[in-house]
């Protein structure tokens, strides 16, 4: 379940732009170890997964190839990553393409039973 623990910390964040002015310009290990303080468990791994996953998912709604020329790269100039990450990947989703996502892909051991 920690990748869908990257989406809800992900969407908070959508809904607190104050907390995304503050951790924009930290390094990606900061940013994760602010998320697991305020309660959010998952390791680097999963949420490199979850958000790389959930790219390559939203290439696949758009018809588009996930590489070099996906559109939704062109959203990212002039912004931070986790800026982009806020508004434009993960907000670019409903909740109905997260699950889908979720559930298309092993969660982990708790799904290999």
């Amino acid at each position: 379940m920690a990748r869908s623990e990257v989406f809800r910390f992900l969407k908070a964040l959508a809904q607190q732009p104050e907390q995304v002015l503050r951790l924009r310009t930290l390094s990606k290990p900061e940013v994760l170890a602010s998320a697991w303080r305020s309660g959010y468990a998952f390791s680097e791994a999963e949420f490199d997964e979850a958000v790389w996953g959930i790219e390559q998912h939203l290439a696949g709604l758009l018809g588009e190839p996930f590489d070099l020329s996906f559109s939704l790269w062109e959203t990212m100039w002039g912004k931070y990553y986790l800026e982009f990450l806020v508004d434009n990947s993960v907000g670019a989703v409903t909740p109905h393409d997260i699950e889908a996502f979720l559930g298309a892909r092993p969660q982990g051991k708790e799904n290999s039973r």
